[in-house]
């Protein structure tokens, strides 16, 4: 009999310390170590949107991730969402408004890690798909600011930035040059390449840009353009189809001025306060072109150059 009781008070003393093992394995109390900072935080533009990515956390307790937002970089970051994967989109932004982003990781027992370490800021902007451009005078100029309705106007409008002609039997776009105040503001094209899409252009570069001239650029289907506008607005376009007497393209503008992560004016309107552009230096006798070499009207000999004035 004693025997008996001895193995069940042994037994007793097992269960008792396997039971005090376990809580304190699983006692939300004693676990006050947070996951991994998030790290790998970029960001993609959109229009209207912030898509806010990161690289993935891998620790068994993660329960998932908090977004964070500021209008500075060094300001006060604010709750904005959370996600389980490693991604999120914010719809709570304006066009030409730019916002700084942070993550967080946070486990089943609610340690949060610390605001991820890279700057992550970014601009949303207009953007839009299928803009038709016409090989006719009336409908062959495009303008930026006129995002989204109001894009084709006449070639020689005078706050157009761009205009579509005929060249040496292809389709191209000349940049186009705008008296304000007796000095010429000038809108300036540059080459991207193939893109497979019109997100792969993200920024426009610092330089690469012939400012002294209006630009002539062939077109080709599938290949990018980076347009810095004669009011200091960058913009940027894909060239979706080329038809017989038109173009097709996708196209992003930055409201934000010199902004250059991808207003109307109305012909009333005086736009010298806006201008944070150089003017160009031209010679006496400057002119704008007069005509447009057109596919219907034969095109135009290979002499033909937007800056010829005569």
């Amino acid at each position: 009999m004693k025997r008996i009781h001895l193995y069940h008070g042994v037994t007793c003393v097992l269960i008792l310390v396997l039971l005090a093992a376990a809580c304190r394995t699983t006692d939300p109390c004693c676990d006050d170590i947070p996951p991994a900072v998030p790290a790998g935080v970029w960001s993609v533009t959109g229009d209207g949107y912030v898509e806010i990515l990161w690289s993935p956390v891998r620790e068994d307790d993660l329960a998932g991730y908090n977004i964070y937002r500021s209008r500075s970089e060094w300001g006060t970051y604010e709750l904005i969402g959370g996600s389980g994967d490693n991604d999120y989109i914010d719809w709570d932004v304006d066009n030409g408004i730019t916002y700084f982003y942070a993550v967080t990781s946070y486990d089943w027992d609610d340690n949060e890690s610390e605001l991820s370490y890279e700057s992550v800021f970014d601009t949303p902007r207009p953007a839009g798909h299928d803009l038709v451009i016409h090989d006719v005078d009336e409908l062959a100029g495009v303008d930026f600011s006129g995002f989204y309705d109001n894009m084709i106007h006449p070639w020689d409008d005078p706050f157009v930035d761009m205009y579509l002609l005929w060249l040496d039997g292809r389709y191209a776009l000349s940049s186009t040059d705008v008296e304000v105040g007796g000095q010429v503001y000038g809108t300036d094209i540059q080459y991207a390449g193939y893109v497979s899409s019109l997100d792969e252009i993200d920024w426009a570069p610092d330089g690469g840009w012939s400012t002294e001239t209006a630009d002539t650029v062939t077109l080709f289907e599938g290949h990018g353009y980076l347009v810095w506008t004669w009011e200091n607005h960058f913009a940027k376009f894909r060239v979706e189809h080329i038809g017989y007497d038109y173009v097709v393209i996708d196209w992003a503008f930055q409201v934000d001025e010199g902004n250059p992560e991808l207003v109307i004016m109305a012909a009333g309107d005086n736009p010298s306060a806006a201008i944070g552009k150089e003017a160009r230096d031209v010679a006496a006798g400057y002119r704008l072109p007069s005509a447009r070499p057109s596919r219907s009207a034969g095109g135009a000999g290979g002499d033909w150059h937007p800056e010829r004035r005569d």
